[in-house]
């Protein structure tokens, strides 16, 4: 099943309004309430969107969705090299 696929499906329906809910329908980051995302924190290789534990996921509006991912390339790209270079223990708890 494709991602686009997988968001239309009803499983993913019930699990986004269920992580909107415990987040009040509002944005975690800006606490706007318009245009409202779930964002995934991490993803699990053949994993389904649906199958992640709620802790896995956060209510964010499209704004806040959209730097977050162009941060978070920045910062994977940061962490890998400094791993790569023996400056980051990719085994602490973050």
């Amino acid at each position: 099943m494709t991602y686009p696929e997988q968001i239309k499906d009803g499983r993913w329906q019930r699990k986004r309004l269920e992580i909107m809910s415990r987040d009040k329908f509002q944005c975690l980051n800006c606490h706007g309430t318009n245009a409202l995302n779930v964002h995934h924190l991490y993803y699990e290789s053949g994993a389904m969107i649906w199958e992640y534990d709620n802790e896995a996921l956060v209510t964010l509006c499209e704004r806040c969705h959209e730097i977050l991912h162009k941060d978070m390339a920045k910062l994977a790209g940061i962490i890998a090299f400094k791993a790569l270079v023996g400056d980051f223990d990719l085994n602490q708890k973050l």
